[in-house]
C-alpha cells in the first residue's frame, strides 16, 4: 500500500487556518476521498465546508503531551475513511520539527507521507506577537514549503516580514495559488498547455 499524501498546515491564526483549511476542502477534487484530522481546536469538525470529509478532532500539543492522541486519531481516521488524501491542522503552538518527528515515526509512515508543509500566516499577529509565540511561528515559518497568505497585500508584507526574519529561502504566496499548488487543475483531453 503506497502511503497517503499529507498536507501539513501550521500557523499563528486559527481564523485565517481554518479559512484556508475550508477553502482546501471545498477545493477537492469531487472523485477523491479526503480526510481532516484537525488538531487546532477551532471547531473546523463542526464547521468545515465539505460535510462528506471525515474528520478526526484530538487535543492537546501534538509535538509532545499529545502525541499518542495525535497518533490514535491519525490512525482510526486512516482505517475508518481510507482517504487518498490526509489535511493535518495542527495547533498554533505546534513545534514543526517535533511534529515532523510524530509524522515519519516508522509505524505512520507507512501509512502516509507529509508531501506539502504550509504555514499560514497573517502579517498583523506575527508583527504584534511577543517573543516566545513569535519564536514558535518563525520556526513554523521556516519548516514550511509554502507560508500562505490571504491575498496579495498581506503576501508582500510578509514577504517583507520574511526577509527581517532572516528567512529568504520562502516567500509568501496568495492562498488562492496556495490551492493551485495543492490541487491543479483537471485537465481537458486534447487540450494544450498555455
Amino acid at each position: 500500500m503506497n502511503p497517503i499524501p499529507a498536507v501539513l498546515v501550521t500557523g499563528a491564526s486559527s481564523a485565517a487556518k481554518a479559512g484556508f483549511v475550508r477553502a482546501l476542502l471545498a477545493a477537492r477534487p469531487v472523485n477523491e476521498r479526503w480526510a481532516l484530522l484537525d488538531n487546532d481546536g477551532d471547531n473546523l469538525a463542526r464547521d468545515r465546508a465539505d460535510p462528506q470529509t471525515p474528520v478526526a478532532t484530538t487535543g492537546g500539543c501534538a509535538c509532545c503531551t499529545g502525541q499518542v492522541a495525535l497518533r490514535t486519531g491519525l490512525v482510526q481516521l486512516i482505517r475508518q475513511s481510507r482517504p487518498q488524501r490526509l489535511i493535518i491542522a495542527a495547533s498554533g503552538a505546534a513545534d514543526p520539527v517535533a511534529l515532523e518527528r510524530v509524522l515519519r515515526d516508522e509505524h505512520l509512515a507507512r501509512a502516509l507521507q507529509v508531501t506539502h508543509r504550509l504555514c499560514v500566516a497573517t502579517p498583523e499577529q506575527l508583527s504584534g506577537c511577543p517573543p516566545p509565540a513569535r519564536d514558535r511561528w518563525q520556526q513554523q515559518l521556516r519548516a514550511a514549503d509554502f507560508v500562505v497568505a490571504t491575498n496579495d497585500a498581506a503576501a508582500q508584507a510578509l514577504g517583507a516580514m520574511l526577509a527581517t526574519f532572516g528567512i529568504v529561502d520562502k516567500r509568501a504566496i496568495r492562498a488562492a495559488d496556495a490551492l493551485l499548488a495543492l490541487i491543479p487543475p483537471p485537465t481537458v483531453a486534447g487540450a494544450t498547455a498555455a
